[in-house]
């Protein structure tokens, strides 16, 4: 009977029009990212040979500058020559170019580490407005020590550096990016409205359902249960499809393929009332394993969320308000300047770790400067969130049991 139902309730998600709708738009979305925008997308990483050759000119153009006043020598008050400094500016962007034409990648990405930290340095030599955080100076810094990590994993992998490679282009890489923006709301609001109906869809054939031999709160289970599933295998299938699409173009890529993360310091010490971060690189694949371990917890929440929601108000679209309203319930407070909420610490909230790949890269604890954010702990509350929406499911499927759930229906 079990496993008749839970084919039942397959068979009617994937005959749904507003699933297969909404599967529709995200495939044209996904087709249009792949076959238009990536190709023809620059990323921080790509490089523009004509914009370098504009730059070393202009950098001439001050360099000869210099000559004719005869102000090439050392400023007094800084110790330092902007002659030298430009000087030095050209030839890296000169022989940057040479590398990329040559598409010698390994010199390439050696040349263009020694062209960021130029770039760091230039922009946070004052080191007092880094006392106080957060400041632009500091993400300058994080931006440029995570690229030169990630470079310089690529050059010690044992693997070919392609220029797709740099770029984040690949089919991995992309993913990876995919999970780390903003964009990655978008598997878990796939949950949210596949399940929003799972309920109230059945309100048309109460009758029937009144008389199915199982229990309430075990249909709910199951119901629940299929809504699971369903989530997976369109997810799976879209990732797959952008993959071979992706693949087709770019390279799929090396699981080896370094993913740069944020830790707190593990010095005691800190700099004027701050604690620096401390840097460190993970490979794509332990990143996508670690997704794998919190991805199906927060998918699971909010289907058993949607249940709960669905008992006490019998419509799925003021369900899939509310729910969407509680996935995306953080920016309401958020400010990169608040740690805490009613006087608790952000960490023991759980929407604190819906932003998941931000959690695994350690980027939401440099934003927030909260060094209780971690992904293990992450686990731990929302763990301790699902227990509690089930013990309220419970509660509420007895207290709206089924004949009290259909009877209200018009």
């Amino acid at each position: 009977m079990k496993l008749a139902m839970i084919r039942h309730e397959l068979k009617m998600m994937m005959r749904s029009r507003k699933n297969i709708f909404f599967i529709i738009a995200i495939l044209s979305l996904l087709l249009s990212y792949c076959l238009l925008i990536l190709p023809t997308m620059e990323t921080p990483d790509s490089f523009d040979v004509e914009k370098t050759e504009e730059e070393i000119k202009n950098l001439d153009a001050l360099r000869q500058g210099m000559i004719d006043r005869g102000a090439t020598g050392f400023v007094e008050f800084t110790g330092q020559t902007q002659y030298a400094t430009d000087t030095y500016k050209r030839n890296i962007l000169s022989r940057m170019i040479y590398a990329f034409e040559d598409e010698d990648f390994n010199r390439f990405l050696d040349l263009r580490m020694k062209i960021n930290d130029h770039y760091a340095a230039s922009q946070t030599s004052d080191w007092m407005i880094i006392g106080d955080a957060p400041y632009p100076s500091i993400d300058t810094m994080r931006d440029s020590e995570l690229s030169n990590l990630r470079y310089n994993d690529y050059l010690e992998g044992d693997y070919p550096i392609t220029y797709e490679i740099i770029e984040q282009k690949t089919a991995l890489q992309t993913i990876v990016k995919f999970l780390l923006g903003t964009t990655a709301a978008l598997i878990i609001f796939c949950a949210i409205y596949f399940s929003s109906d799972m309920l109230s869809r059945d309100r048309t054939h109460r009758s029937i359902l009144q008389g199915m031999p199982i229990g309430w709160y075990q249909l709910i289970n199951i119901k629940s249960f299929v809504a699971f599933l369903y989530t997976f295998i369109v997810l799976a299938g879209l990732a797959l499809l952008a993959v071979v699409m992706i693949s087709i173009q770019n390279g799929f890529g090396f699981f080896q393929l370094a993913v740069p993360i944020t830790i707190p310091s593990t010095e005691p010490e800190d700099y004027f009332g701050y604690r620096f971060s401390e840097f460190d690189t993970i490979t794509i694949a332990k990143f996508l394993l670690l997704t794998v371990g919190i991805v199906p917890i927060l998918i699971y929440l909010f289907i058993r969320i949607n249940a709960l929601l669905s008992l006490i108000f019998r419509n799925s679209w003021v369900v899939l308000m509310i729910a969407t309203a509680l996935f995306f319930s953080e920016r309401i407070y958020y400010s990169r300047t608040t740690t805490e909420l009613f006087g608790i610490d952000l960490s023991n909230f759980p929407q604190t770790y819906f932003d998941f790949g931000r959690i695994i890269s350690g980027e939401k604890y440099y934003l927030l400067h909260l060094e209780s954010i971690t992904y293990e702990k992450g686990i731990i509350v929302l763990l301790i969130s699902i227990l509690i929406v089930e013990i309220a499911l419970l509660i509420a499927s007895r207290v709206f049991n089924k004949r009290r759930f259909y009877a209200k229906s018009a």
